[in-house]
């Protein structure tokens, strides 16, 4: 679908007839019969554009308005009214409507307006891609990330160690890759090792090597990472997972750029960036005793927090068009498109999992999207609850009337053609979405005609 609309009329054939022909559109449509009805539907579908009447029964469409701006102000409004004046217009502008449209109207009418509405929301978004920032193969448009880019550009070309401070998923490793990318040892190694979950003396025999004989198993002699990144930049993360019994041993490296191999008395003497990375804040282990102070001041040379995804909801479009395009061939390398609708179900999202779980959504969306455009069923966060996507629902609970019989014929027609299509022909499941018997959607669809998938 190309957004998603809801229509609010006290009118039941105007509403229901909008429904139809802006569903026809390629128009994801829920409609209600008044404010009250509207904002039910309003809190549980992520809404992209409501067109209000201006005068329904209780709550006006002017205050409607004022609720869907205060609650969600990237929801645009359109009003309908059969009393347009200067006054009318100037005050929905004034509460923030997008436009108004004079009873009577076609629904083509409606639709340029709608074209237009989208159009603009199109161009405002390249505007902002412009603002788009990169550091490595990191992009942001957030001030705060920005800032920190800025930031450790400032650093990269200096040898001070760097402490990188964030969640998991939020990019310390890009980060640290950014930074050796934008030293003068961008031509020298970058190792990168994890710290978490080894046992001392395997993390020992990997950060610093081993000789030949030293432990059961040494049948040769092996670098350690340090000397694998001699001349170069070593990203420790996970830092704070380092067994106090190691800890000494890293800060002779810090301080002396030195060290012995396991099982060996010869000193090794390295030229090495050294840039480490925590989830958790060092200090107060260093409080708890499970990380020594003076290591602590070594490491924490220069420090900088790398903020979660939820306190940076700027970068979420941006990322999320950024993770479309990178893993685009699941589709073929089609061009997909993100709906508004989508994007408000990641926008809402906390993201726990950070810019990692952002970009597998993004990944898993695609290979379910199936075609051009990512909807909201295909965003699911990990870890909720999934369902599998199936056509959207057909609203017709706020119709206002029991059953088909009290509209026109045209419009019955229509309304069973449409259920048929968003169930793929399946006469049961239309049957259900209408609300009437599956023998009376067939004697209806003989009486009109309509062929049997």
């Amino acid at each position: 679908m190309r957004a998603r609309i809801l229509v609010v009329d006290d009118e039941p054939l105007k509403r229901i007839t909008l429904q139809i022909e802006l569903s026809e559109a390629g128009f994801e449509v829920y409609e209600a019969a008044d404010a009250q009805a509207a904002r039910r539907v309003f809190e549980s579908k992520p809404i992209d554009i409501v067109v209000s009447d201006v005068r329904m029964p209780g709550t006006s469409g002017l205050d409607f308005l004022a609720y869907v701006k205060q609650n969600r102000p990237e929801t645009e409004v359109i009003l309908m009214t059969a009393y347009a004046t200067v006054d009318d217009a100037v005050c929905a502008i004034k509460r923030g409507a997008y436009d108004y449209i004079t009873k009577p109207f076609t629904t083509t009418e409606l639709i340029e307006k709608i074209e237009r509405l989208l159009a603009a929301r199109q161009t405002a978004a390249v505007e902002q891609d412009d603002q788009i920032e990169t550091f490595g193969r990191l992009i942001a448009r957030s001030a705060v990330m920005k800032k920190l880019f800025e930031r450790l550009r400032n650093v990269a070309d200096s040898d001070r160690t760097i402490l990188l401070i964030g969640e998991s998923g939020t990019g310390k490793e890009l980060l640290a890759e950014a930074v050796h990318q934008h030293s003068r040892r961008r031509n020298k190694p970058l190792v990168r090792f994890s710290c978490a979950a080894l046992q001392p003396s395997v993390l020992e025999s990997e950060l610093f090597g081993h000789e030949k004989g030293a432990f059961t198993g040494a049948i040769r002699t092996k670098p350690g990472r340090f000397e694998l990144a001699d001349g170069g930049t070593i990203l420790l993360d996970e830092v704070d997972d380092i067994p106090t019994e190691l800890q000494v041993k890293l800060l002779r490296v810090v301080e002396t750029q030195e060290f012995e191999r396991v099982g060996g008395d010869a000193p090794i003497r390295v030229n090495v960036r050294l840039i480490c990375a925590t989830k958790r804040d060092l200090l107060e282990l260093v409080r708890e005793g499970r990380f020594r102070e003076d290591l602590y001041y070594r490491l924490n040379v220069i420090s900088l927090r790398i903020p979660p995804l939820r306190e940076r909801p700027e970068d979420i479009p941006v990322l999320a068009r950024h993770f479309v395009e990178k893993h685009a061939a699941l589709v073929g390398d089609k061009p997909v498109r993100i709906s508004p609708a989508a994007m408000d179900e990641l926008l809402r999202h906390s993201w726990p999992g950070n810019v990692r779980e952002l970009e597998h959504v993004m990944e898993r969306a695609l290979a379910f999207c199936g075609g051009s455009e990512i909807r909201p069923e295909h965003v699911l966060p990990l870890g909720e609850e999934e369902t599998t996507p199936g056509p959207p629902k057909l609203e017709l609970a706020e119709l206002g009337y029991r059953n088909l019989h009290e509209t026109v014929a045209d419009i019955e027609r229509r309304l069973i053609l449409l259920a048929l299509r968003q169930c793929n022909g399946n006469q049961v499941r239309a049957a259900q979405r209408l609300g009437i018997p599956r023998t009376t959607l067939r004697d209806k669809m003989a009486r009109y005609e309509i062929p049997a998938s």
